[in-house]
């Protein structure tokens, strides 16, 4: 089922961009890209690595922009999406790129909400890792999860962890490093980084749950020179995790005029690159 016409129409208002002035999300302006919306319903942006979408358990002290956009009540980017008080949805962790998505105002939200932790959402992501160490291409892990009681890391456990399900599949193979695809109906923080790191991959970028480094051009070509005094920098300085779309139908949360949706966010340019040095082809 599509949207309707009156939706439809609606789309020609949206702004392609939220902008943020300076100090709001860092010390320059920032704008992110609109991915999907619909007026006064929902928004989906796509937001850049390290930077905190909204508060959770263990995110980093930072300003998120869910705070940045209710410091902006009343900017005509805002009154056009016709957002009273945003709420974010997914929980996106601070480290990863991409899709994120809010309600334009608290009942919406409580209503998306109760349909995504009810399994009616569908997140997929994209993430680098090296190249697996087991011939499995598709396996599931289902194992819940927690916060640690001293330090911002998420644990299993089984007695008192949440429940998380993360479905993983093999897009590309480059020989050393692959490119995988996880997908998950409900998203907790760091869900996607423990349940690879307990399948053994190793994604790159991930420092807390598999240790595994960026990736330098040298690394990858001997003849590679770095000029006097220069210092290399990483092909994709990030953890190397983007979450790439998120599907819903608004029929699930008493929206019907909402339809179905996919909002897919592309992958930003450095992983594009990465992706390309390392010759896999997607």
């Amino acid at each position: 089922m599509s949207q309707p016409d009156n939706i439809e129409k609606s789309q020609a208002k949206i702004p392609s961009k939220i902008g943020f002035p300076e100090g709001l999300l860092g010390d320059i302006p920032v704008r992110i890209d609109v991915l999907n919306a619909v007026i006064g319903k929902f928004a989906v942006v796509d937001k850049p690595a390290d930077m905190l979408f909204d508060s959770y358990l263990g995110a980093p002290k930072a300003q998120s922009v869910m705070l940045a956009l209710r410091r902006q009540q009343g900017k005509g980017e805002l009154e056009r999406l016709g957002m009273k008080s945003p709420y974010a949805i997914n929980q996106a962790d601070f480290e990863y790129s991409g899709a994120s998505l809010m309600a334009m105002d608290k009942d919406i939200a409580t209503s998306m909400r109760n349909a995504m932790w009810s399994g009616k959402f569908e997140f997929e992501f994209l993430f680098l890792t090296r190249a697996y160490r087991k011939n499995e291409t598709e396996f599931d892990v289902d194992l819940p999860l927690l916060m640690h009681e001293d330090r911002p890391v998420w644990i299993v456990s089984h007695r008192f962890g949440k429940k998380a399900k993360t479905s993983f599949k093999l897009v590309a193979d480059g020989g050393d490093y692959q490119l995988w695809s996880a997908k998950a109906n409900t998203i907790r923080p760091h869900q996607v980084r423990v349940h690879a790191a307990e399948a053994g991959l190793d994604i790159i970028g991930e420092w807390i749950y598999s240790k595994t480094p960026y990736i330098f051009l040298s690394k990858l070509k001997g003849e590679y020179k770095l000029g006097k005094d220069a210092q290399e920098k990483a092909l994709y300085p990030h953890l190397a995790i983007h979450l790439a779309s998120i599907k819903f139908n608004g029929a699930d949360f008493g929206e019907d005029d909402i339809g179905e949706v996919c909002a897919k966010a592309p992958l930003p340019k450095g992983f594009r690159v990465m992706l390309k040095k390392l010759s896999i082809d997607f």
